[in-house]
């Protein structure tokens, strides 16, 4: 079939009619079955990645440069937006640890053949891809316009159907994650994590302010200047606002942060310590530490009303609440048995039931959002590392071997723990996959360390 330009529009995913060239002849045919038709499963192309198992081989994958197309379609040789948005999807398929890009001076198809013509499976087969993207990029305006495919290349088939992704040129970076997230979602089944933010607390020179960037370092911004000591960053689950501690009215209290119209309030102001703040899934509680009766004890705030209900009682430390992703639980940690443990209880408090007997160190419970996992700083032998236990009690396991690992935090899917890391006078952060593989660092801009990380739900 050659290769000339379609004369008359063609519908795309979204409902959005294409311009002439756009599309080319050869292409006719896949896209009734990509943007119409589609792919009954995720799975249609035969490739799916089992993330449940620990150490398993990446994925081999190719990520060739996305192409640059003019306004009428074609295929243009200036631009370096194709390029850039490859390279974030390439970096944040590799960080995972579940793929492993191909070197690109492997590749045997270009990326502009590769758009026109679909691949030459033979060519990915020979340096051992099997699974291939093609993407193309164009701007219109202020936006940027993003499409891509995925392909098994053993079955030599389509995965899913084709995406097109639009946003702000300044977005660029969030429009290539949202692609590395429908690929992980492709191939493993999963919901993916790249379109996330991880807020946590900076360490410049002698102070400490809150920060927030994108999962992989990019974008950061500085939301505080030091003035006032900061801790324990919360996001809300919409991830619209923060919860966090500052000092700046003498002693610890509770502040919310509105991430989009950047005003702070005041949330918790009682005697004595305000800590620990914890948003409910609804959003519409805080379950928080306070010793104004006394020892410190857990409370649950109605964020609307304000009306405060004590949860526990007793002459011990209660701290470190953590809600169960339904709200109907909450994990702390306590010293009532002689040393930090973790316990579970209603959410309306009552009776809890202790869930770690191993060590006489577990503090800092963080209640994973699929529910079955709560991770936790594990302590022993003079050094303290990040586990992970389930709900009931069962199946510890031990995932990092440092000396001072604190503050886990999960990924939006459930799947990578975040943490911070005591390395010399400073501490840094890193990521674990929960199966206890694929430790990283994780960068967070400049010379200055990261503690207190919270890890944000999807931004879409």
């Amino acid at each position: 079939m050659a290769s000339t330009t379609l004369a008359c529009p063609v519908r795309l995913a979204g409902g959005v009619s294409a311009r002439p060239g756009w599309v080319w002849c050869r292409w006719l045919v896949l896209l009734v079955g990509v943007f119409g038709l589609g792919l009954s499963s995720a799975w249609a192309g035969g490739i799916r990645i089992d993330i449940t198992k620990g150490g398993l081989t990446p994925l081999p994958i190719a990520v060739p440069s996305f192409v640059n197309l003019g306004a009428d379609g074609q295929i243009v040789a200036s631009g370096t937006m194709g390029g850039q948005l490859s390279e974030v999807v390439t970096a944040d398929l590799e960080r995972s640890g579940l793929f492993r890009p191909i070197n690109r001076s492997a590749f045997l198809q270009m990326p502009d053949t590769l758009w026109r013509t679909g691949p030459q499976y033979k060519e990915w087969r020979v340096i051992g891809a099997e699974a291939v993207v093609s993407g193309a990029t164009r701007q219109e305006g202020d936006q940027v316009i993003v499409d891509f495919f995925l392909y098994d290349v053993f079955q030599g088939t389509l995965i899913g159907k084709g995406k097109r992704f639009t946003a702000s040129s300044r977005n660029w970076r969030h429009v290539a994650h949202r692609v590395a997230d429908e690929i992980y979602t492709r191939l493993t089944g999963e919901t993916g994590y790249f379109t996330s933010r991880i807020a946590f607390v900076a360490q410049k020179g002698g102070s400490k302010l809150l920060a927030m960037m994108d999962q992989d370092g990019a974008n950061r911004v500085d939301l505080t200047h030091g003035e006032n000591l900061v801790l324990t960053p919360r996001f809300s689950p919409d991830g619209d606002n923060l919860f966090y501690i500052s000092y700046e009215t003498g002693g610890t209290r509770i502040f919310r942060l509105d991430l989009i119209g950047g005003g702070h309030t005041l949330q918790g102001d009682y005697p004595g310590l305000n800590s620990a703040p914890s948003w409910s899934p609804d959003g519409r509680r805080m379950a928080l530490t306070l010793s104004k009766d006394g020892n410190p004890e857990i409370y649950s705030k109605e964020l609307g009303s304000g009306q405060l209900s004590r949860l526990t009682n007793t002459t011990s430390i209660n701290t470190s609440p953590s809600w169960s992703p339904d709200g109907q639980k909450i994990v702390f940690n306590s010293d009532r048995a002689g040393s930090p443990q973790l316990y579970i209880m209603s959410s309306g408090g009552g009776e809890p039931q202790r869930i770690t007997f191993d060590g006489k160190y577990n503090s800092s419970p963080s209640w994973s959002p699929r529910g079955d996992l709560i991770a936790f700083v594990h302590g022993g032998g003079g050094r303290f590392r990040i586990a992970v236990i389930s709900p009931d009690g069962k199946n510890m396991r031990v995932l990092t071997d440092s000396w001072m690992d604190e503050s886990p935090t999960w990924s939006p899917n459930g799947r990578v723990i975040l943490f911070s890391r005591q390395e010399g006078s400073r501490s840094q952060l890193y990521s674990i996959d929960l199966t206890g593989y694929n430790e990283r660092l994780v960068p967070v801009g400049g010379d200055s360390g990261g503690s207190d990380p919270s890890w944000s739900p999807l931004i879409r």
